[in-house]
């Protein structure tokens, strides 16, 4: 049995790279074609899935370009390790400094990237039934109420309900902090910090506590 050295693989990677790449015309345009339906799928998911108010266009615009470069790429180095060591050297001095606004929002990048690597070495099986089955768990995840909202509760009360308001926030809560208490002539203003899964059966409960005048529920989670 022949045994492929790594000077052997180096000099094939070299020839390669001198008298060009075997790809076809016809395998570039499945691959990118391929890459760029995926992109808008994920595009679309994460447009469905968006739980914040300014959907970014741009962002969803990149998830797309991404697929499609990562293809490119994918395709240039397949089986070069020349181009492949090149890369790297390459990409190493690149620096991205784009803000990510939300953690999830990082998972459809690195989607966008396996597409495009799936797809760059024709594994169109992989890149397909692995988008589905993300794309079901992401709505999925969506439709699943599992995490509290941040809340801020501003109370308007007389003196002598503001103990038995206090003990109330409490009750109704998931976790709340008194965060000031402010002392009026004609009341006090009481501000907490509380976490619960929905403003609309919290705001009914604060309404049936005696002794409170005026209340407001203020959202300031990362999304909004």
């Amino acid at each position: 049995m022949n045994q492929i050295s790594f000077t052997d693989i180096l000099n094939a990677s070299t020839q390669t790279l001198s008298s060009g790449g075997s790809i076809t015309i016809a395998a570039i345009l499945v691959s990118m074609t391929a890459s760029l339906l995926l992109g808008v799928s994920i595009a679309l998911i994460y447009r469905q899935a968006y739980e914040g108010v300014l959907f970014q266009k741009s962002y969803a615009v990149t998830i797309v370009l991404i697929a499609l470069v990562t293809t490119m790429v994918i395709m240039v180095i397949s089986g070069n390790l020349v181009l492949s060591l090149g890369m790297v050297g390459a990409l190493s001095i690149v620096r991205f400094r784009a803000a990510i606004k939300d953690p999830i929002d990082i998972v459809y990048i690195f989607w966008a990237v396996g597409v495009g690597i799936a797809n760059g070495v024709a594994y169109f099986s992989v890149s397909f039934v692995s988008s589905i089955f993300i794309g079901i768990c992401l709505l999925l995840a969506k439709k699943i109420n599992s995490r509290p909202i941040s809340n801020l509760i501003i109370l308007t009360c007389n003196h002598e309900a503001s103990e038995r308001v206090i003990a109330e926030v409490q009750s109704i809560t998931k976790k709340m902090n008194l965060r000031s208490q402010t002392s009026k002539p004609d009341g006090v203003e009481l501000v907490f910090e509380t976490m619960s899964y929905g403003q609309g059966p919290l705001l009914d409960s604060l309404g049936n506590i005696d002794g409170v005048s005026q209340s407001r529920v203020i959202n300031y989670t990362a999304n909004n």
